[in-house]
């Protein structure tokens, strides 16, 4: 899109999102629609943002804008899913509820209280009086407005500590289980076959156990972080160079909200 900006002539990108039948819904992701209301305010000629084609007439020359960057969904989600995991609760802002709309009907369907009001949107998965355990789900990825590929792995890790079975579908990427073999060193009863992953939830007195975790990949990295929150005793991670590609000191963030998490490798100073 910003390459047939100043391109010669008329551009078409088409089967840039999958339509899909919900309503109040544009079936791009939400970043691809605020780049294109970004460069459309800075002198760009693009049509059709929201739907699965796109129009770009090159221009010689754009001009500066303001743009205001949205919150990060998956980041956003990724807290939500710790919180889930830990059994706590999380108020964050600012967070587009709309942007996570399908994780939070999981959680909700799994015994989560999640209430939204305005930015902020608020987690609790602390278990009631009865000591009711959160149930487990079925999870599909799929293009937005679905369900993220990007919060597969960490929504299998609170799976893990869900009662009951699920199953995980993977309909986006190829060879996004990888995680699965370090979530099988604390003890996780996943089973996978091709791209799908049925997990054994929490048996009575069972509970992840500690072991050295290797990170490799970003959103299967920040998976073992949030298994390590869960399990019993002490998890070393290894290979969180992937980790901090996509989450800006989330070591420190997670201290901040009560986490025992302590980096043991300087993080690198930017360029």
């Amino acid at each position: 899109m910003m390459a047939a900006c100043m391109a010669d002539g008329v551009t078409v990108l088409s089967n840039v999102a999958k339509l899909v039948p919900i309503l109040n819904f544009s079936p791009q992701e939400p970043e691809v629609i605020d780049l294109a209301r970004f460069l459309t305010g800075s002198g760009a000629c693009v049509e059709g943002a929201g739907s699965d084609t796109l129009y770009i007439k090159g221009k010689n020359q754009l001009h500066g804008s303001e743009c205001i960057v949205p919150p990060d969904r998956i980041e956003a989600g990724t807290f939500m899913l710790a919180a889930a995991v830990t059994r706590s609760s999380i108020s964050m802002s600012p967070v587009i509820p709309s942007h996570v709309a399908c994780l939070i009907d999981k959680l909700l369907a799994a015994g989560c209280k999640i209430t939204c009001a305005h930015d902020t949107l608020e987690v609790s998965a602390v278990p009631d009086d009865v000591g009711h355990n959160l149930q487990g789900f079925d999870v599909r990825t799929c293009p937005f407005p679905g369900f993220p590929t990007d919060l597969q792995p960490q929504t299998m890790v609170l799976l893990t500590t869900c009662d009951g079975s699920s199953i995980v579908e993977e309909t986006v990427f190829e060879n996004r289980m990888g995680h699965v073999r370090e979530l099988q060193k604390l003890g996780a009863r996943i089973r996978v076959c091709g791209s799908t992953a049925v997990i054994c939830g929490k048996e009575k007195g069972s509970a992840l156990l500690s072991s050295h975790l290797v990170a490799k990949d970003l959103r299967g990295g920040v998976s073992l972080v949030l298994a390590g929150l869960a399990a019993e005793g002490v998890t070393e991670i290894s290979g969180i160079a992937h980790i901090d590609r996509g989450y800006e000191n989330l070591d420190a963030k997670l201290r901040l909200l009560g986490a025992d998490i302590k980096r043991l490798i300087p993080l690198a100073s930017p360029l």
